[in-house]
């Protein structure tokens, strides 16, 4: 069984897969819920059923590049401003978050366009601190 050390305890596979199948449960307007370490192997995540993906694989692969280069840049000003909670982005099609697990995973979801990110976000971050601490 693959084993990450995160936040001072051992995480498996599995528990990260139960986290993903969390944060799915929350909104049937979460399209996707991705896990990756910040050297940007997927760790686990997936679609929700009956999703289909907007992003040819290729574009998904370096648009995620993008998102870990991104916040690993904000962790820059974390001594100034204080650690980020999470990052919100609203394309013509889609709106994606990301949130942190530790300083090596992140979460990256997908949602739909009309979705209310708000509640979403309060939700998602709720089961994240409740995992970690």
């Amino acid at each position: 069984m693959n084993k990450q050390e995160i936040s001072g305890r051992v995480q498996s596979t599995t528990d990260y897969k139960k986290l993903c199948s969390l944060i799915l449960g929350v909104e049937p307007q979460i399209r996707s819920v991705y896990i990756y370490h910040t050297n940007g192997e997927l760790l686990v995540g997936g679609m929700r059923e009956g999703v289909d993906m907007l992003l040819p694989i290729e574009e998904m692969t370096k648009s995620i590049h993008n998102t870990i280069l991104r916040w690993k840049t904000r962790e820059l000003i974390f001594p100034f401003l204080g650690a980020g909670k999470y990052s919100f982005t609203e394309y013509e099609k889609i709106k994606r978050i990301t949130f942190p697990l530790d300083k090596q995973f992140i979460v990256i979801i997908g949602i739909e366009i009309e979705a209310k990110h708000d509640i979403i976000i309060e939700k998602i971050f709720q089961i994240i601190q409740n995992r970690i601490t």
